[in-house]
């Protein structure tokens, strides 16, 4: 039954992978990001070759300091709270800055989850890498980047990541949908750090300098 659902997955991810503009620029290729995203100067979502690998990065600027955007990206037991596609996101194993992430997701138009266990490693404020440890998909790596602006009171946000399905997936759709998805999380992210509320950390409140000024 689940390789059943994984194979209607695959063909409504091929059946929806309806084409979207973009512009062809040198070796990188560049997407039109939602409205949403599109709106803010800079941002913008584009393929890069790194270590031999087709990687999907996404970048903007938010307007909220990098350890406020830190704490809501490692805030993985309140993750589905924030953003759309992630369904359950748990933290199995701490080992300081290395950390285990049980994910289930739902990409957004397919039907399905898929699920995986990540290795996270923080380098607070300014980075998270990941790798996957178990799970679906072949290969899931990526990356969060985060260079402040705007003497601290902002953030630029580089947002990276590969993920290969094996054979029965093509790289083409899974870089497309990743595309879609990875707009959404900027688009979500943005929102959530810029707000004046305050931001659930692990059971606890973002610290008052984190707060917008």
């Amino acid at each position: 039954m689940t390789k059943l659902k994984k194979t209607a997955a695959v063909l409504s991810l091929a059946a929806t992978a309806v084409l979207s503009p973009c512009t062809l620029n040198h070796d990188t290729l560049f997407f039109s990001a939602p409205k949403a995203l599109a709106k803010g100067q800079g941002d913008f979502i584009c393929e890069e070759q790194m270590h031999g690998k087709t990687y999907v990065v996404a970048r903007t600027t938010v307007k909220a300091s990098p350890e406020k955007v830190f704490h809501i990206l490692s805030d993985y037991d309140h993750a589905e709270k924030v953003f759309p596609q992630v369904k359950h996101c748990k933290l199995v194993a701490d080992k300081g800055a290395s950390k285990l992430i049980s994910h289930q997701i739902a990409p957004s138009g397919v039907p399905g989850t898929y699920e995986y266990v990540l290795e996270v490693k923080e380098s607070a404020p300014n980075a998270l890498e990941w790798h996957r440890i178990s799970g679906d998909f072949k290969q899931v790596e990526g990356y969060w980047k985060l260079e402040p602006a705007d003497g601290g009171h902002a953030t630029n946000v580089t947002y990276a990541s590969f993920v290969d399905g094996g054979l029965f997936i093509p790289q083409m759709l899974i870089r497309r949908q990743c595309k879609i998805d990875m707009a959404g999380v900027l688009n979500t992210l943005k929102m959530t750090a810029e707000s004046g509320s305050s931001v659930q950390i692990a059971n606890r409140p973002a610290h008052p300098a984190d707060h917008v000024q």
